[in-house]
């Protein structure tokens, strides 16, 4: 009876540290006119069922994440699904719909602009997300109405 009840014990110690699912399942992006000082830029959404994996991206910078991403996704080809584009200021995308063949835990955007305003956006507060693109930055929030 008691390896019973220490075999359910572990049970419920493993169920209770698995990561929930990302909440976010959908991206939209507003790029404004002069985003990026009117240049376009690389994006890319990074999902992963791997939270280890999702923190050593983001101890990379931009820049060593675009150099990498390939061999990085080959690597880790079961747990990391990566949607790249290059985009261009002024437009409106969306929405990007977030889903792989794995149990997504963990959701990024890197965004490769020039110069320090790039950087890296954890998804997750919210079910549909939206990524504002300005001319020195981006901000994440709740996509309105969607």
């Amino acid at each position: 009876m008691r390896a019973l009840l220490f075999l359910l014990v572990l049970a419920v110690a493993a169920c209770a540290s698995k990561p929930p699912p990302l909440k976010t399942s959908q991206l939209y992006l507003a790029i404004a006119p002069d985003a990026n000082s009117n240049s376009a830029f690389r994006l890319d959404v990074i999902l992963t069922s791997d939270p280890a994996l999702a923190a050593e991206i983001l101890a990379l910078t931009p820049a060593a994440w675009f150099a990498q991403r390939q061999q990085m996704a080959a690597l880790h080809a079961a747990s990391l699904k990566v949607v790249g584009a290059e985009l261009v200021p002024g437009q409106a995308y969306g929405p990007v719909a977030l889903k792989a063949k794995f149990r997504i835990t963990s959701g990024l955007v890197a965004v490769g602009y020039d110069g320090p305003a790039a950087g890296f956006a954890v998804l997750g507060a919210n079910a549909s997300e939206l990524l504002t693109l300005s001319r020195s930055g981006f901000a994440l929030s709740a996509a309105a109405g969607k």
